[in-house]
């Protein structure tokens, strides 16, 4: 991978590049020469290139959008927040699933006791002495 490091030629990628590396000294910001974009790169031990956390097209953007972003993306420090959106996520999940599997539930029950009903029966079992018929 080809990078350009904005090393004081471009006064814009150079107060991003300044700003992601004051949030972590890891960071950096370059132009990534294969496809244009400007990305936030993590450097890597050597002897592995940089790799691209995230991209922001051909336009160089604002130092404090590029920050906000990488905080919002930082995993590490969002871990919490990330585990209880994840497991509220799943509790909607399984409530509305149950929600669902008692509706068709109820249905069921009601159609039954509409064809019951139809052909005279009576959907409600009664319990009854010995020699006592439901039919009467």
């Amino acid at each position: 991978m080809k990078l350009w490091l904005p090393e004081g030629t471009n006064y814009a990628a150079y107060r991003v590049d300044r700003a992601v590396k004051e949030y972590d000294e890891r960071l950096m910001f370059a132009r990534n020469e294969d496809t244009g974009d400007w990305c936030v790169f993590v450097r890597m031990p050597a002897p592995q290139d940089p790799f691209p956390l995230m991209g922001f097209g051909n336009n160089i953007p604002d130092p404090v959008d590029v920050v906000a972003r990488v905080q919002e993306g930082h995993l590490v420090k969002h871990k919490e927040r990330i585990w209880k959106d994840m497991i509220a996520s799943q509790e909607k999940y399984r409530a509305d699933l149950k929600y669902g599997g008692d509706q068709a539930r109820d249905e069921s029950v009601e159609v039954v006791e509409h064809m019951m009903r139809k052909e005279g029966k009576s959907p409600i079992i009664k319990s009854l002495p010995k020699g006592v018929s439901n039919d009467s």
